[in-house]
């Protein structure tokens, strides 16, 4: 092996893995947004037990997702790295929907709406609001 030739494999095997880990995290956050809802509309309108139950089906779904292509690209690539990016983003959102899921339950549990206006209503409400613009001074 010509000198300095093992420095340039280690670098590239670094920035490889890299490449791989950094895209199989990305490739989880897209199964998660390409299933499930945000998990600010999951908190807001997963009050009852049905939605909630949907909701942590779909989170399954995309853990599935993530976990498969990362899986595939660790065989091709014969390395772990994308099973630790996927693995890492996955444990993430996980635990970011369980947390939107419990506060949503909370929220249900305490008799609040956490959806505000219904359909309908906040066009209503746009309606009857008088605006008027405001000037420097009072004018």
């Amino acid at each position: 092996m010509p000198a300095g030739e093992e420095f340039l494999s280690a670098d590239l095997r670094n920035t490889t893995g890299a490449i791989l880990m950094l895209g199989a995290a990305t490739n989880a956050y897209d199964a998660f947004s390409a299933v499930m809802s945000s998990p600010w509309s999951t908190e807001k309108f997963s009050q009852g037990s049905e939605e909630q139950a949907m909701a942590r089906t779909y989170v399954r779904h995309a853990i599935v997702i993530s976990a498969a292509y990362a899986g595939a690209s660790a065989l091709l690539a014969r390395s772990l790295w994308p099973i630790i990016g996927a693995a890492g983003v996955s444990a993430y959102l996980y635990w970011l929907y369980q947390r939107a899921l419990s506060r949503a339950a909370d929220a249900e549990a305490h008799g609040a709406d956490l959806s505000g206006a219904k359909n309908g209503d906040a066009a209503q409400a746009s309606a009857q609001r008088v605006t008027q613009p405001v000037w420097p001074g009072g004018a």
